[in-house]
């Protein structure tokens, strides 16, 4: 009975060995495999993680757009500054971008580039007030902006961690650790005894 039931943890458990086995390399690697610095898609984040995009507030200038993304700046596309609290002002000068936000300048060629990064000018006069509004932009565009923000949220070497405990998977994934924990320990338990019993020890 005990050998029967060894064999059957044994079969059932040699795939979740397996994942913890290789789980726990990656870990006590983690830097030999880079996974501690690289970042996993924002697919991950949505899908596993439960994580929500950033609301975007956009205003159009010039067939371009300004948006704001958890406090990045965004030039159409492009993410150009962070840590913004307000879009004060934008004009546009010889084929350059101005825009005032904060105490602060930034100048953006029209290939959204950063030509110029500096304070505020308060002699410039020809500024253009802008009022951000959510979702103006284009669905292609918001989900470019979206994507990008959540695209350094999750390292590799957290859904390694998460997958070794379980915690991917929520609490059904931390269940079944939990089963497979136990699992190895009888398995253990019953290969002892049966090798103790097949020697005759007793």
């Amino acid at each position: 009975m005990i050998m029967k039931i060894h064999r059957i943890l044994g079969i059932t458990l040699v795939f979740f060995i397996l994942i913890l086995s290789i789980t726990g390399t990656l870990l006590q690697h983690a830097e030999d495999f880079n996974i501690r610095n690289n970042y996993a898609p924002s697919s991950v984040a949505k899908t596993f993680y439960n994580i929500k995009p950033c609301k975007i507030y956009s205003y159009e200038y010039d067939n371009k757009w300004i948006s704001m993304c958890n406090n990045d700046l965004y030039f159409n596309e492009k993410k150009i500054a962070s840590a913004i609290n307000n879009i004060n002002s934008i004009y546009l000068n010889k084929g350059k971008y101005h825009i005032h936000y904060d105490n602060h300048e930034i100048i953006i060629n029209s290939d959204s580039s950063i030509a110029e990064m500096g304070h505020t000018n308060p002699k410039n006069n020809i500024d253009k007030n802008v009022v951000l509004k959510l979702d103006s932009i284009s669905e292609n565009k918001k989900q470019i902006i979206e994507n990008k923000s959540l695209s350094k949220t999750i390292t590799y070497e957290r859904i390694v961690v998460d997958l070794h405990s379980g915690r991917l998977f929520g609490s059904f994934g931390v269940t079944l650790i939990d089963l497979v924990t136990i699992g190895i320990i009888l398995l253990s338990m019953t290969g002892a005894y049966s090798w103790i019993r097949h020697k005759k020890l007793f």
